[in-house]
C-alpha cells in the first residue's frame, strides 16, 4: 500500500502571502473499472462574486497499468464542457486554474474510471484526492443507491487519518434517510451523526446486516441546519447514499446559502382536480444537478430552491397529459401548476408497470420513492420486482415491507414481486416470491408459481426480456415450455424495437400456448427511466382496483401494451383474452394517441391481414367485417418509421362454428 505526505484538510491555504479558502475531500476517493464506482461526480459551488478558483487532484495518474486512463472533466454550470484535466501527476498535486467568466453556480467534476489493458479482465482502480482553492465550496450529492452503484469512499491511501468528516446541508425537512454499505467486519466504519443544537429528532437504524444495505433514519422537527456526519475507523470501502439527495460538503461552513422551502400544487386544468405529478427542476446555474421531485397523492409537494435563482419547473404526469412549464424562484414561496389531459381513458381501464427495482437490489431509489414516482407518473398500480433467487431474499421482502403501506385499494396499488434471476433467464413473479434454487429449470419455476395460485391470493409469472444479452438462452428456453402465463415485450434493447420477442410470442401462440403479453419499464432510476413510459393497461370493468383483480386481468389477457396511445380493440364485442365462436367477424379499433399514428394493423396468427391507414392523426376509429378465421387476432398501432408499435393488444381467440367447418371441408 502506498502513502504520500499531503497537506491536511484546512480552510486556509497560504500562497504568495494571501490567505485563501481551501476545501478538500477525505482520504480517499476512488474510481474503478468494474461498474460499482466507474463514475464519480463532485460539485463546486461558485458564488456570483468569485472570478476564479483552482481545482486540484492529488495523485491523478493511475497507479496500475491500464488500457485507458481515468478521465477528469470539468463542466460549467450550464452543463457545457469547460475543461479537461489533462496533466495527471503521480504522488503530487495537479492544479488547474479556472476562470469563471460570469459562469457562477454549480460546476461539476466528472471522474471516469480507468479500463484494464486490452485482453485483460482484472479490475483497475485510481485512488486520489480533490481540493479547491478560492471562494468556492466542494461537495458531493449522494443519490439513495449504495449497492450496485453509489458514492464510495476508501480507507486512507495517502497518510491521512481513518476519519472522514462531512457537513450535510439539511433544509426544512421532517425526515432524512441515510443509506450505508459498510464492510462486513465489525469495529470498522463507525457512523456518528450530530444534529444542530435545538433539533428535536429521533434516530433509527434499520435495513439489512453489515455488508449489505443499512439505513439511518432521522425524523422530527427543527431538523433544518448543518449536520456533522463523521465516519470513524475507516477500513476497506464503504458507500453513502441519501434518499433526499442532500448536499454533503467537504468543509464545515459552506458558502452556499441554505435552499428555501417552496410549496407546489399540481392539478388538472379545466377539471379543478389536484393530482400527483412529476416535477423536473433546473436553472442555468444548476443544470449539472439533476433535480426531480413529485407531488404527493393529494397533488401537494415541497421543493427546495436556492435563493437568487430563476428555475424552470416542468410538471408532467405520463403520456396521458401534456407537460406544463413555468418559471419560479424561492421568492414565490408557493405556486400551482396546471397540466392538461390529452387522452381520456375509458371507464374500467387501469394502467401500471410490472417491472421496477429499488435500492434493495440494483435500483437507484428507495421503495417509498418508487411508489411516489408511480403515482406521479399517472400509474394506478405497479409491481416491485427486485432481483432475488433461492431462499436468500430478505432484501426483496424488506422492499415489500417498506412499499406496501403506500398501497390504497381502489385508488393505488403496490404489488409485491420478485425478479427471479438466473444466468439463463429472468422471470418476474407478480404478487409473491418463490424459493426455488437458481439451478431450477424455467418450467419448474413457472409450475411452482401456478401451483401457488389461489383465489385468496392470485399469483402469476412472466418471462422477462428473452432477447436481452444478459439472458441469451431465454428465447430457446421459451420454445421448450409447455406453459407460460406472460411474456414481456419491448424491453430487449435491440435496434429492432423488440421485434424478435414479438415474433417469439406469436410463435408460442401458434403452438397453442395461451400466453399473454405485457410491457414494463424495468426502471432502475425514477429520474432517468420514468415509470410508465411503457405501460400495461388492464380492464377490470366494475371490479375494484386490487392486487388480486390486477393479477387476474394480466393472467387472462384483458390488457393492451402502450408507449403513448390508448388502443381499444374488440371482435364481435369480445375483448382481448376472450374466445369466441363465429363465422363472421366485426372488428373494431379505437385509438387515442399522444403522438401521430400512421396505421393500425390487424394481425391474424402472426400475419398482418388488414391495415387501417390513419395518416398521422391522433384520434381514429375503424371497423371492418371479415370472414372468421381460426386462431387468434390482435391489433397494433404504428408510428411512422418506428419499429416498435405505439400500442399493441392481446389477442382475441376465434373458433369457427361446426357448421362452417363442415361446409369448408365439403368445399375442399
Amino acid at each position: 500500500m502506498r502513502y504520500w505526505a499531503i497537506l491536511p484538510l484546512s480552510v486556509i491555504f497560504f500562497s504568495f502571502g494571501w490567505a485563501q479558502r481551501v476545501c478538500q475531500s477525505p482520504d480517499s476517493l476512488y474510481v474503478d473499472s468494474t461498474g460499482s464506482a466507474k463514475i464519480l461526480n463532485l460539485f463546486v459551488y461558485v458564488p456570483a462574486t468569485t472570478s476564479e478558483f483552482t481545482i486540484a487532484v492529488f495523485d491523478q495518474a493511475d497507479e496500475d497499468k491500464v488500457g485507458q486512463a481515468s478521465s477528469f472533466v470539468l463542466f460549467a454550470p450550464d452543463g457545457s464542457e469547460a475543461m479537461k484535466l489533462t496533466n495527471p501527476q503521480s504522488k503530487a498535486w495537479s492544479e488547474y486554474k479556472v476562470a469563471v467568466n460570469g459562469r457562477w453556480g454549480i460546476w461539476r467534476l466528472t471522474v471516469s474510471g480507468p479500463q484494464p489493458p486490452k485482453g485483460q479482465r482484472q479490475s483497475v482502480r485510481n485512488y486520489f484526492l480533490v481540493r479547491t482553492i478560492g471562494d468556492v465550496d466542494l461537495f458531493v450529492k449522494p443519490e439513495p443507491v449504495v449497492l450496485a452503484r453509489g458514492l464510495r469512499f476508501a480507507e486512507p491511501k495517502f497518510g491521512g487519518e481513518p476519519v472522514h468528516k462531512f457537513t450535510v446541508q439539511v433544509p426544512e425537512l421532517t425526515r432524512v434517510r441515510f443509506n450505508f454499505l459498510r464492510p462486513k467486519e465489525e469495529q470498522t466504519v463507525e457512523i456518528h451523526l450530530k444534529l444542530p443544537e435545538g433539533a428535536n429528532a429521533e434516530q433509527r437504524w434499520g435495513g439489512l446486516m453489515r455488508g449489505s444495505l443499512e439505513f439511518l433514519e432521522v425524523t422530527g422537527s427543527r431538523l433544518h441546519g448543518l449536520w456533522d456526519l463523521t465516519v470513524k475507523n475507516v477500513k476497506g470501502i464503504y458507500a453513502l447514499g441519501i434518499e433526499q439527495e442532500l448536499r454533503v460538503f467537504f468543509n464545515e461552513k459552506p458558502l452556499m446559502p441554505m435552499p428555501q422551502t417552496v410549496q407546489v400544487a399540481t392539478f388538472i386544468a379545466e377539471e379543478n382536480q389536484l393530482v400527483p405529478a412529476r416535477l423536473d427542476i433546473t436553472s442555468p446555474q444548476t443544470a449539472n444537478e439533476l433535480y426531480v421531485a413529485f407531488t404527493d397523492k393529494n397533488g401537494l409537494g415541497t421543493i427546495f430552491l436556492l435563493p437568487g435563482l430563476t428555475y424552470r419547473i416542468t410538471a408532467s404526469r405520463g403520456f396521458e397529459f401534456d407537460t406544463q412549464t413555468i418559471y419560479a424562484s424561492s421568492d414565490f414561496r408557493a405556486f400551482s401548476i396546471p397540466i392538461k389531459r390529452v387522452l381520456k381513458r375509458p371507464e374500467g381501464w387501469y394502467c401500471g408497470d410490472t417491472h421496477t427495482h429499488t435500492v434493495y437490489s440494483d435500483g437507484n431509489d428507495t421503495p417509498a420513492q418508487m411508489a411516489e414516482a408511480a403515482r406521479g407518473e399517472g400509474l394506478d398500480w405497479f409491481v416491485l420486482t427486485d432481483h432475488g433467487v433461492g431462499p436468500a431474499i430478505t432484501h426483496v421482502l424488506m422492499a415489500h415491507q417498506e412499499a406496501l403501506p403506500f398501497s390504497e385499494p381502489k385508488k393505488f396499488v403496490v404489488i409485491p414481486g420478485e425478479e427471479f434471476t438466473t444466468l439463463n433467464y429472468h422471470a418476474n413473479i407478480i404478487n409473491g416470491t418463490v424459493l426455488e434454487m437458481p439451478t431450477a429449470p424455467l418450467q419448474r419455476v413457472i409450475d411452482v408459481v401456478l401451483q401457488s395460485d389461489s383465489p385468496e391470493r392470485p399469483i402469476t409469472i412472466k418471462l422477462n426480456h428473452p432477447h436481452w444479452s444478459g439472458t441469451a438462452k431465454a428465447s430457446d428456453l421459451a420454445r421448450q415450455l409447455e406453459r407460460l402465463p406472460l411474456i414481456e415485450l419491448w424491453n430487449d434493447g435491440g435496434a429492432d424495437g423488440g421485434k424478435q420477442t414479438v415474433l417469439l410470442w406469436w410463435e408460442l401462440l401458434n403452438k397453442g400456448m395461451r400466453v399473454f403479453a405485457e410491457t414494463a419499464t424495468d426502471s432502475h432510476n425514477r429520474k432517468t427511466s420514468k415509470l410508465g413510459h411503457r405501460r400495461t393497461y388492464i380492464y377490470l370493468g366494475d371490479k375494484p382496483l386490487t392486487a388480486a383483480n390486477i393479477v387476474l386481468a394480466l393472467r387472462e389477457g384483458r390488457s393492451f401494451l402502450s408507449r403513448g396511445a390508448i388502443l381499444l380493440f374488440n371482435v364481435n364485442g369480445a375483448l382481448p383474452g376472450e374466445t369466441i365462436t363465429a363465422d363472421q367477424l366485426t372488428v373494431r379499433v379505437e385509438v387515442q394517441s399522444a403522438l401521430p399514428v400512421e396505421s393500425v394493423d390487424l394481425v391474424h396468427n402472426g400475419k398482418v391481414i388488414y391495415t387501417f391507414s390513419v395518416g398521422g392523426q391522433k384520434n381514429f376509429i375503424g371497423e371492418i367485417n371479415l370472414n372468421a378465421l381460426e386462431g387468434w387476432i390482435l391489433a397494433q398501432a404504428n408510428q411512422k418509421e418506428n419499429p416498435t408499435p405505439l400500442a399493441m393488444t392481446n389477442p382475441v381467440f376465434v373458433k369457427r362454428s361446426q357448421q362452417a367447418l363442415s361446409t369448408k371441408a365439403q368445399t375442399e
